[in-house]
């Protein structure tokens, strides 16, 4: 009786899986490539060699409108899409959205500092950063255009022009003041916490040592306190 063998064509992931350097595979490797153009193999070379995609960053909710009312005491519809979006985008990014209790550490801070969110650019008009070269404020009406704003209130044409780097959007220089109040309230903070290693300080020296890093000494310490212990008690740690 005769028996024909069906020689199937060969998938080549599995080839490269099972390449144990043995004489047959070299020869059988090395002829399929004098077999293949030089410009395939370029492609192929590049394709083989290029780092493995980023993943996608997985998008956290923890900021709504209703959240922000059980921190804050204002009724929910005092905070839109975009202030509830960019609060989000802010603890994604600096990644303190992994982290619940030093969350809660920035969060109650990021309350103090603006008074419960009411706050969210420098109340006074801006003329006496005029002119302050160490704010980078060189060109004339520099002071009231990157008067403090946002939750750490970015201050300064530098500081600005670091994040409006960072984020990608020239629109953060070209508008200033009342333009990153409006669109980045939150992530205006994100590169002074990276500067400042803030996420590292609150887990592995906690609380005050947030406190002192954001406030340069103990301003408003017992209000600081206070807002974080709302805040543990709203995502569950009290």
């Amino acid at each position: 009786m005769l028996i024909e063998y069906i020689v199937m064509p060969i998938d080549f992931t599995n080839a490269a899986k099972y390449y144990k350097e043995e004489p047959h595979q070299v020869a059988a490797w090395n002829f399929l490539q004098g077999k293949v153009g030089p410009r395939v193999l370029e492609e192929f070379a590049e394709m083989y060699r290029a780092a493995p995609p980023a993943p996608e960053p997985v998008k956290t909710t923890i900021i709504t409108p209703q959240i922000m009312q059980q921190l804050t005491g204002y009724s929910a519809s005092s905070f839109d899409d975009v202030f509830c979006s960019d609060f989000n985008k802010l603890l994604q990014v600096t990644e303190f959205a992994n982290y619940k209790k030093e969350m809660c550490m920035l969060i109650g801070n990021l309350m103090h500092e603006t008074g419960m969110f009411k706050y969210m650019k420098e109340i006074a008009d801006g003329w006496a950063y005029e002119g302050r070269k160490d704010l980078g404020n060189t060109q004339p009406g520099d002071g009231p255009k990157f008067k403090g704003t946002g939750v750490l209130m970015l201050t300064g044409r530098h500081n600005y022009t670091r994040f409006s780097d960072d984020i990608g959007d020239p629109e953060v220089v070209n508008k200033g003041c009342d333009y990153v109040c409006d669109t980045y309230p939150f992530m205006s903070a994100t590169t002074w916490i990276a500067d400042n290693d803030l996420l590292n300080i609150c887990r592995t020296k906690g609380f005050d040592d947030c406190c002192y890093r954001i406030n340069g000494g103990w301003n408003g310490y017992e209000d600081r306190k206070y807002c974080y212990n709302i805040a543990l008690k709203v995502f569950g740690l009290q």
